[in-house]
Protein backbone atom coordinates (compact mmCIF):
# COMPACT_ATOMS: atom_id res chain seq x y z
CA UNK A 1 0.00 0.00 0.00
CA UNK A 2 1.50 2.86 -1.11
CA UNK A 3 2.01 5.80 1.52
CA UNK A 4 -1.32 8.15 0.06
CA UNK A 5 -3.13 4.98 0.09
CA UNK A 6 -2.63 4.50 3.80
CA UNK A 7 -3.51 8.10 4.49
CA UNK A 8 -6.82 7.48 3.03
CA UNK A 9 -7.45 4.31 4.45
CA UNK A 10 -6.77 5.93 7.56
CA UNK A 11 -8.82 8.93 7.16
CA UNK A 12 -12.00 6.20 6.03
CA UNK A 13 -11.33 4.51 9.58
CA UNK A 14 -11.78 7.44 11.18
CA UNK A 15 -14.75 8.90 9.29
CA UNK A 16 -15.89 5.38 9.88
CA UNK A 17 -15.50 6.43 14.31
CA UNK A 18 -17.16 9.36 13.63
CA UNK A 19 -13.32 11.21 14.00
CA UNK A 20 -11.41 13.96 12.86
CA UNK A 21 -8.27 13.00 10.64
CA UNK A 22 -6.32 14.80 13.67
CA UNK A 23 -8.06 12.45 16.56
CA UNK A 24 -6.03 11.00 19.25
CA UNK A 25 -5.55 7.23 20.61
CA UNK A 26 -7.61 8.53 23.37
CA UNK A 27 -10.70 9.78 21.29
CA UNK A 28 -10.11 6.35 19.09
CA UNK A 29 -10.69 4.07 21.85
CA UNK A 30 -13.33 6.22 23.37
CA UNK A 31 -15.31 5.99 20.02
CA UNK A 32 -14.88 2.90 19.91
CA UNK A 33 -15.90 1.98 23.52
CA UNK A 34 -19.13 4.22 22.76
CA UNK A 35 -20.42 2.62 19.80
CA UNK A 36 -19.26 -0.90 20.92
CA UNK A 37 -21.47 -0.48 23.33
CA UNK A 38 -24.49 1.42 21.15
CA UNK A 39 -24.49 -0.75 17.80
CA UNK A 40 -23.14 -3.98 19.90
CA UNK A 41 -25.38 -7.04 18.88
CA UNK A 42 -26.22 -8.29 22.25
CA UNK A 43 -27.91 -4.76 22.66
CA UNK A 44 -28.96 -4.16 19.08
CA UNK A 45 -30.36 -7.54 17.72
CA UNK A 46 -30.94 -8.11 13.80
CA UNK A 47 -28.63 -5.40 11.47
CA UNK A 48 -24.88 -5.25 12.75
CA UNK A 49 -23.75 -3.32 10.14
CA UNK A 50 -22.71 -0.15 11.98
CA UNK A 51 -20.88 -2.48 14.60
CA UNK A 52 -18.98 -4.28 12.10
CA UNK A 53 -17.86 -1.30 10.31
CA UNK A 54 -16.49 0.09 13.42
CA UNK A 55 -14.68 -2.96 14.40
CA UNK A 56 -13.11 -2.77 10.89
CA UNK A 57 -11.98 0.24 11.01
CA UNK A 58 -10.81 0.04 15.22
CA UNK A 59 -8.85 -2.87 13.73
CA UNK A 60 -7.15 -1.17 11.30
CA UNK A 61 -6.22 2.03 13.04
CA UNK A 62 -4.92 -0.51 16.04
CA UNK A 63 -2.68 -2.10 13.63
CA UNK A 64 -1.44 1.33 12.45
CA UNK A 65 -0.37 1.70 15.94
CA UNK A 66 -3.09 4.61 16.32
CA UNK A 67 -5.14 3.15 19.28
CA UNK A 68 -2.81 1.51 21.87
CA UNK A 69 -3.27 2.74 24.87
CA UNK A 70 -0.61 5.19 26.10
CA UNK A 71 1.37 4.08 29.55
CA UNK A 72 0.56 6.52 32.43
CA UNK A 73 1.80 7.70 35.81
CA UNK A 74 5.73 6.71 36.60
CA UNK A 75 7.56 3.77 34.84
CA UNK A 76 9.43 1.38 37.03
CA UNK A 77 13.41 1.08 35.73
CA UNK A 78 13.85 -2.07 33.78
CA UNK A 79 16.51 -4.23 35.23
CA UNK A 80 19.56 -4.36 33.34
CA UNK A 81 19.84 -7.55 31.60
CA UNK A 82 22.96 -9.59 32.65
CA UNK A 83 25.89 -10.12 30.33
CA UNK A 84 28.12 -12.84 30.42
CA UNK A 85 31.88 -11.87 31.12
CA UNK A 86 35.15 -13.95 31.10
CA UNK A 87 37.74 -12.78 33.40
CA UNK A 88 41.78 -13.61 32.67
CA UNK A 89 43.01 -14.05 35.78
CA UNK A 90 46.31 -12.06 36.82
CA UNK A 91 49.45 -13.55 37.55
CA UNK A 92 49.65 -12.05 40.77
CA UNK A 93 46.43 -14.67 41.43
CA UNK A 94 48.17 -17.46 39.53
CA UNK A 95 50.57 -17.53 41.47
CA UNK A 96 48.88 -17.34 45.06
CA UNK A 97 46.81 -19.96 43.83
CA UNK A 98 50.33 -21.85 42.92
CA UNK A 99 51.60 -21.17 46.12
CA UNK A 100 48.77 -22.63 48.29
CA UNK A 101 49.63 -25.76 46.58
CA UNK A 102 52.11 -27.05 48.42
CA UNK A 103 53.25 -30.24 47.17
CA UNK A 104 54.22 -31.49 50.68
CA UNK A 105 50.68 -30.79 52.10
CA UNK A 106 48.77 -34.02 51.93
CA UNK A 107 45.30 -34.04 51.07
CA UNK A 108 43.02 -34.92 54.31
CA UNK A 109 42.03 -37.80 52.41
CA UNK A 110 45.16 -38.81 51.49
CA UNK A 111 46.13 -39.77 55.32
CA UNK A 112 48.35 -42.84 55.29
CA UNK A 113 49.18 -42.50 51.54
CA UNK A 114 52.83 -42.49 50.03
CA UNK A 115 55.12 -39.41 51.14
CA UNK A 116 53.63 -36.79 48.28
CA UNK A 117 58.17 -36.38 47.59
CA UNK A 118 58.07 -40.08 46.32
CA UNK A 119 54.79 -39.52 43.88
CA UNK A 120 55.97 -36.15 42.97
CA UNK A 121 54.74 -36.46 39.39
CA UNK A 122 51.31 -37.87 40.49
CA UNK A 123 50.99 -35.15 42.69
CA UNK A 124 51.14 -32.15 40.10
CA UNK A 125 49.28 -34.03 37.81
CA UNK A 126 46.38 -33.87 40.46
CA UNK A 127 46.91 -30.24 41.15
CA UNK A 128 45.24 -27.38 39.50
CA UNK A 129 44.98 -23.86 39.20
CA UNK A 130 42.43 -21.97 36.68
CA UNK A 131 43.43 -19.51 33.92
CA UNK A 132 40.27 -17.72 33.66
CA UNK A 133 36.77 -17.34 35.32
CA UNK A 134 33.76 -16.79 33.48
CA UNK A 135 30.82 -14.56 35.69
CA UNK A 136 27.19 -14.15 34.89
CA UNK A 137 25.45 -11.80 36.95
CA UNK A 138 26.96 -14.01 40.46
CA UNK A 139 27.62 -17.20 38.62
CA UNK A 140 30.53 -18.55 38.41
CA UNK A 141 32.64 -20.61 36.04
CA UNK A 142 36.14 -21.36 36.66
CA UNK A 143 38.02 -22.75 33.31
CA UNK A 144 41.14 -25.17 34.05
CA UNK A 145 43.26 -25.83 31.79
CA UNK A 146 44.17 -29.38 32.51
CA UNK A 147 42.49 -32.26 33.44
CA UNK A 148 41.14 -34.16 35.74
CA UNK A 149 43.13 -37.21 37.27
CA UNK A 150 41.51 -40.13 38.18
CA UNK A 151 41.39 -40.43 42.06
CA UNK A 152 42.72 -37.24 44.50
CA UNK A 153 42.31 -34.31 42.82
CA UNK A 154 42.69 -30.82 44.61
CA UNK A 155 42.31 -27.07 42.85
CA UNK A 156 43.39 -23.73 44.29
CA UNK A 157 40.50 -20.80 43.14
CA UNK A 158 40.04 -17.40 44.24
CA UNK A 159 37.14 -16.75 46.00
CA UNK A 160 37.55 -12.98 46.26
CA UNK A 161 36.29 -12.49 42.44
CA UNK A 162 32.78 -11.06 43.30
CA UNK A 163 34.28 -8.12 45.81
CA UNK A 164 37.03 -5.59 45.26
CA UNK A 165 39.19 -6.71 47.88
CA UNK A 166 42.53 -6.11 46.43
CA UNK A 167 43.68 -8.76 48.53
CA UNK A 168 43.38 -12.23 47.33
CA UNK A 169 42.17 -14.85 48.78
CA UNK A 170 42.71 -18.64 47.73
CA UNK A 171 40.95 -21.89 48.86
CA UNK A 172 42.18 -25.27 47.88
CA UNK A 173 39.44 -27.84 47.22
CA UNK A 174 39.46 -31.45 46.93
CA UNK A 175 37.89 -34.27 45.56
CA UNK A 176 37.88 -37.38 43.81
CA UNK A 177 37.56 -38.67 40.35
CA UNK A 178 36.42 -42.01 38.97
CA UNK A 179 37.63 -40.96 35.57
CA UNK A 180 40.09 -38.97 33.91
CA UNK A 181 39.94 -36.37 31.54
CA UNK A 182 37.32 -33.00 30.42
CA UNK A 183 34.73 -32.42 32.92
CA UNK A 184 32.70 -30.50 35.31
CA UNK A 185 32.31 -30.29 39.37
CA UNK A 186 29.70 -28.49 40.85
CA UNK A 187 30.64 -26.70 43.99
CA UNK A 188 27.88 -27.56 46.96
CA UNK A 189 25.73 -24.69 47.80
CA UNK A 190 26.86 -25.41 51.62
CA UNK A 191 30.67 -24.50 50.64
CA UNK A 192 29.74 -21.69 48.28
CA UNK A 193 28.49 -20.09 50.85
CA UNK A 194 31.36 -20.47 53.19
CA UNK A 195 34.04 -20.12 50.65
CA UNK A 196 32.00 -17.98 48.28
CA UNK A 197 30.00 -15.05 49.91
CA UNK A 198 28.26 -13.64 47.48
CA UNK A 199 28.13 -16.12 44.39
CA UNK A 200 24.64 -18.05 43.95
CA UNK A 201 26.79 -21.28 41.94
CA UNK A 202 30.18 -22.39 41.18
CA UNK A 203 31.30 -24.34 38.59
CA UNK A 204 34.86 -25.98 37.82
CA UNK A 205 35.19 -26.74 34.00
CA UNK A 206 38.30 -29.34 33.27
CA UNK A 207 40.75 -29.48 30.13
CA UNK A 208 38.96 -26.02 29.01
CA UNK A 209 39.93 -24.39 26.37
CA UNK A 210 39.71 -21.17 24.25
CA UNK A 211 37.00 -22.57 21.83
CA UNK A 212 35.07 -23.37 25.85
CA UNK A 213 35.70 -20.03 26.83
CA UNK A 214 34.15 -18.55 24.40
CA UNK A 215 31.36 -20.96 24.05
CA UNK A 216 30.58 -19.56 27.31
CA UNK A 217 30.80 -15.83 26.36
CA UNK A 218 28.36 -16.23 23.10
CA UNK A 219 26.06 -18.28 24.62
CA UNK A 220 22.86 -16.87 26.06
Amino acid sequence: MKPVDKIAARNSALADLGLSPSASSDEIREAWRNIAFRAHPDHMPGDCEDFSRAKTAYDFLRKQGLGAKCASGPQMPKRPRLKKRVIELPPEDISACKSMLNPTQALPHMAGSPSPRDTDVETAASDHVPDAVGCYGRHLTFFVATPVTEGANRIALPTSVLSNRRHVETEILSFKSNNAGPGEVVIPDTICERKFPGAKSVRIRFEADQHMIDEFWLAG
